[in-house]
């Protein structure tokens, strides 16, 4: 009986590591032009390298002089798998210089599954970088964690 016990505890904890080792670091950068006033696109690199793009659904001025953008992302990884995430706020804090801002994801951006490798995968992604409203360009660092489903 008490081989028994030790062998369950004992897969069971198995089991645990092998779900713990399923989530990895992740980490890239992502540079992308806007297409018109409310769409960004173009790529990022590191471990989710391929396209990406941003639909930017609302443009808040806040009261610090600080601009919020309300974006949905659209990521096809190089491999062709489909990153689906939440829709996140990006806050840009001006910089001095006109529409140049530093932007961050003051909660980061959520991934809630997708297709392939991430169908079923979470995880939260911390950005930061720049946004220059006067030349139309984006470039930041990500970085985070993502969970994978079993057997992906």
């Amino acid at each position: 009986m008490f081989k028994a016990i030790v062998a369950c505890l004992l897969g069971m904890t198995c089991a645990a590591a092998q779900a713990v080792t399923n989530c990895h670091h992740v980490g890239g950068t992502v540079s992308t032009n806007f297409l018109d006033s409310n769409t960004t696109f173009g790529t990022a690199t590191g471990d989710l390298a391929g396209a990406i793009g941003v639909s930017v659904m609302g443009l808040v001025q806040n009261n610090d002089g600080s601009v919020t953008f309300q974006n949905q992302h659209h990521w096809v990884t190089s491999t062709g798998d489909t990153i689906n995430a939440e829709p996140a706020n990006a806050v840009g804090y001006p910089s001095g210089v006109t529409g140049l801002y530093a932007a961050i994801y003051p909660k980061g951006v959520t991934i809630a599954g997708g297709t392939g490798k991430f169908e079923g995968a979470n995880g939260t992604l911390s950005s930061w970088g720049a946004v220059n409203q006067a030349t139309g360009e984006v470039v930041l660092r990500y970085e985070g964690m993502v969970c994978y489903a079993n057997g992906k």
